[in-house]
């Protein structure tokens, strides 16, 4: 038995002093007998103890068991068969394993959950999905609404069963779920992975955005089954079959499951396909997998090679330096080689020209070449330096060459293999260039050439500056395209790809009278910037990418996943304060539902689209940034009634996120409810309270303390005391 006291120290505090200004008072009282005083210091002690709210508590010694809290995923995904051509569905088969298993819970105190997007308490006994099943699960969700749903202070449970297929998008990753719950979850696989003996690759994801020429991961994960003794070779191989990486694993087991990660870069921006095979070495893919990465670019490398200075490279150099996404070296030839000096060469303030490193050595640093009235001939003599650049651009490389008093015919381009062999026009074997030529320029149908509206203006390429000076051009050559032509005619811009990259064309270099224009006129205030970024962006491919891009994420039941990829104007993905809206829609039936996208990384959103109904649905997106729109993108989906598909297991990702949270993975139909409870604690000694005698609230102590000052009061009386 224990006594405690109801109030707190400031209670205790003031009843004991004010009996103690009483005791004093009737101490110093005269007159008063020595029995009244008794009775008054009674009455007033028994006071002083009630206001303390007393009670005495009774225990009794015991053993409390450790709690288990079983949580079953009640989400759409599984409603579908558990077996392929099976009747019972992956929910069904959890009640019905828990059902089997629970006479083994005994040794627990058991609670039971049901979720998808949000947690539902159930009966052990009958679990139902009820609305669960309409939505994706996230356990991540359920296993913090599970830790929240007791009073403060309340222990997390001992042990957590968590029930699951691993379908949902949200069933994946390290880091998010409960530090609290780490080594405490026992995950359970439902449903069959449905892999059937020899190889098969079951996960293969990458970054939502990668940055060109930075290293980026790719995970893979594959099981075997029968391959107990072999070898198993995987390789990432890129769009045209050529091996990147290779890993390679001795088998032991009868049916193992492989997780790998390779790290790799990407040479140009662009959709960047890659191909995951599987098999034995040396040997035929047993399995494959495709997945498409995104590169996009951080800084585009420039570097910019004049062979004099002229107006164009300052105006252009100036341009390129102002551009936070740009990083530029420049090279401009103040003297040329045969140049004769009086002087040695150390006392020169001008510098050699760095030929080898430029085109050999540091070549592959960079993105994009301009190069601008440069005589190759003379001031890169070497034939490995044209070849070079010829083999960056094959490689994915952009070049650009403005023409010039020494470049192209009269550079001797047209006999300089093999850089003649990567331009996109023929080039004259005799000097082509005429200084007093003055033209304007007119857009060709060609997206470098800029939006529809501005290629389709007449009046206002009518009144743009005419361009001076000029290298004649001779014919296209095969699938190279013009950009812009000459009013008076040929071509002003062309364009052409080889290999994985693009060359372009400029047959003149005084593009600087735009720039110069706008000054006059308004209207032509952009033309000379927007001219040279739609070229750039041309020639290191990001002209090709959408800023904003709407992809289907695969999904395994009624609700459908979208991700959502947004680039800002520069082609990066903006930052926070750049504060990108989104305003999405679905279209279904003459209906418009508005759709919430939430953030899933820099540039990524993510939706959970739920269909309307049964039939065709339309998803619209647009995205903008500040005032400036980005674009927009749709998709169109079916939503079919009809029965649950069968769909395996992820076991793989169930496997892979037991292991990054240090929980334990087994298989739904091979676990044992007894031997999950090994994990359990032991039964902890408590004291259970079995009553309690609240000495306030007592009718007889309550009846004492009045008795005791009716006998003071009449004993005062009966004496003749006032």
């Amino acid at each position: 038995m224990r006594f405690l006291i109801g109030e707190s120290w400031h209670f205790t505090a003031a009843a004991g002093l004010l009996l103690l200004v009483f005791i004093s008072a009737l101490r110093s009282s005269a007159g008063v007998p020595r029995g009244l005083k008794a009775l008054r210091l009674a009455a007033s002690c028994l006071g002083a103890f009630l206001i303390l709210k007393p009670s005495a508590v009774f225990h009794r010694a015991g053993l409390e068991r450790p709690a288990l809290a079983v949580l079953l995923d009640g989400s759409v995904s599984m409603q579908g068969p558990a077996v392929k051509n099976g009747a019972a569905s992956k929910f069904e088969e959890a009640v019905s394993w828990l059902g089997k298993n629970r006479a083994g819970t005994a040794a627990a105190r058991t609670d039971c959950y049901v979720f998808s997007d949000k947690l539902y308490r159930t009966d052990c006994s009958s679990p139902a999905a009820g609305g669960a099943a309409y939505f994706e699960a996230d356990p991540e969700r359920a296993l913090k609404a599970l830790l929240e749903a007791g009073e403060a202070g309340v222990a997390p449970p001992d042990r957590v069963w968590l029930i699951t297929d691993g379908l949902s998008p949200a069933a994946r990753g390290a880091g998010r779920f409960p530090p609290a719950l780490r080594k405490k979850v026992d995950l359970l696989g439902a449903g069959d992975p449905g892999i059937q003996r020899g190889v098969a690759i079951t996960g293969f994801s990458g970054p939502g955005f990668a940055i060109a020429h930075l290293p980026f991961g790719l995970k893979a994960g594959v099981k075997t089954t029968g391959w107990a003794g072999r070898r198993l070779e995987l390789s990432l191989r890129d769009r045209d079959g050529a091996v990147l990486e290779k890993r390679d694993f001795s088998i032991k087991g009868e049916e193992e499951v492989l997780l790998s990660s390779f790290t790799l870069s990407a040479p140009s921006v662009g959709p960047s396909v890659y191909r995951l095979c599987a098999g034995a070495p040396g040997g035929p893919c047993q399995a494959a997998k495709e997945l498409t990465v995104s590169v996009i670019r951080e800084k585009l490398r420039v570097m910019y090679l004049a062979g004099r200075p002229s107006f164009e490279y300052a105006y252009l150099r100036e341009f390129l330096k102002s551009q936070s996404a740009v990083d530029l070296v420049s090279f401009v030839i103040l003297r040329n080689p045969e140049d004769l000096q009086n002087v040695n060469e150390r006392e020169l303030s001008l510098i050699p020209f760095p030929v080898n490193e430029i085109f050999l050595r540091d070549i592959g640093h960079f993105d994009v070449f301009l190069l601008q009235d440069f005589d190759l001939a003379r001031l890169a003599p070497d034939p490995n330096y044209a070849r070079s650049l010829a083999d960056f651009v094959r490689k994915g490389g952009g070049l650009a060459v403005l023409g010039g008093p020494s470049a192209f015919g009269s550079g001797g381009y047209g006999n300089l293999e093999p850089l003649g062999g990567i331009l996109p026009v023929e080039v004259s074997a005799r000097p082509d260039f005429e200084p007093g030529r003055r033209a304007r320029a007119v857009p060709a149908p060609h997206p470098a050439a800029g939006d529809e509206a501005r290629r389709g203006d007449a009046a206002f390429w009518r009144g743009a500056p005419a361009l001076g000076g000029a290298n004649s051009f001779g014919p296209l050559k095969p699938g190279a395209r013009a950009v812009f032509n000459y009013e008076d005619g040929g071509v002003f811009v062309a364009e052409k790809a080889s290999g994985k990259g693009r060359t372009l064309a400029l047959s003149g270099g005084e593009t600087w009278r735009w720039k110069l224009g706008g000054g006059k006129d308004a209207r032509y205030a952009g033309l000379y910037a927007d001219f040279w970024s739609r070229l750039l962006a041309y020639l290191d491919g990001t002209l090709d990418l959408k800023k904003v891009g709407l992809e289907a994420l695969p999904q395994a039941g009624f609700i459908r996943p979208f991700r959502l990829r947004v680039l800002n104007d520069s082609y990066l993905p903006p930052g926070e304060e750049e504060g990108v809206n989104i305003d999405a829609s679905l279209e279904f039936d003459g209906k418009v539902f508005p759709v919430e996208f939430e953030p899933a990384g820099r540039g990524l959103y993510q939706a959970q689209v739920r269909p309307a109904g049964y039939g065709r649905h339309r998803l619209k997106v647009k995205a903008g940034s500040g005032k400036s729109f980005l674009g927009s993108d749709e998709a169109v989906f079916e939503a079919l009634r009809s029965a649950p598909d069968f769909v395996p297991a992820d076991e793989a990702g169930l496997v892979e996120t037991a292991r990054e949270n240090s929980w334990t993975y087994h298989r739904l139909g091979e676990a044992k409810a007894r031997g999950l409870l090994k994990a359990l604690p032991a039964s902890r000694p408590v004291r259970t309270e079995t009553g309690r005698f609240d000495l306030g609230a007592s009718t007889a102590v309550m009846l004492l303390l009045a008795a005791l000052f009716s006998a003071a009061w009449l004993y005062g009386r009966l004496r003749g005391l006032p």
